[in-house]
Parts: structure tokens; C-alpha cells; sequence
């Protein structure tokens, strides 16, 4: 996430094609592909006119879980803090 400069605030509501769903390759410019095959993003629609897929976390404890995991590694926020910036960021 960090080597594609991946702004997180989009993953909850990120816009992709199935053909970026179905990338596999690792080295894609993209992370979306691993993000959603690893099951921490969940389709919420699509749009069939485009063939647009709205991708999003399946629910907020997965959501509070993926940034508890990354938060360490961009930021330089404490684990008592980390609760609270937590909670600013899924809300």
C-alpha cells in the first residue's frame, strides 16, 4: 500500500472493473486486486451500465481491524492512542 502511495481513505469506498478484481499479479499498481481476494473488501454494487464495481469493507470490525494493522506502519501513533485515531478514521 505504502510503494503505491494508496490513499486509504478510498478503500471504503473505492470504484474498480472486474478486470482489476481479477488481476492477480502482485505487482500490479494497484492493491485493490490482493485487498479483495484476501477478503478485506466486499463488492456493495454494481453499476451494470459501466460494469463498475463498488468495493467496500464488509463490516466495521474488519474495517477497525485493517487500520489497527496498518497503523504502525504509517504512523507514529502510540497503542493507547491508537483506539481513539482509529475511531476517527472509520467515522
Amino acid at each position: 500500500l505504502k510503494r503505491s502511495h494508496y490513499d486509504l481513505e478510498r478503500m471504503a469506498n473505492e470504484e474498480t472493473s472486474s478486470d482489476v478484481l481479477n488481476s492477480i499479479y502482485a505487482d500490479s499498481s494497484s492493491p485493490i486486486p490482493v485487498i479483495y481476494q484476501s477478503g478485506y473488501l466486499t463488492i456493495k454494487s454494481y453499476d451494470e451500465e459501466f460494469g463498475i464495481y463498488q468495493l467496500g469493507f464488509p463490516n466495521r470490525e474488519v474495517e477497525e481491524g485493517f487500520v489497527r494493522y496498518l497503523m504502525p506502519f504509517y504512523t507514529s501513533i502510540n497503542k493507547v492512542e491508537s483506539p481513539f485515531e482509529i475511531q476517527k478514521f472509520v467515522s
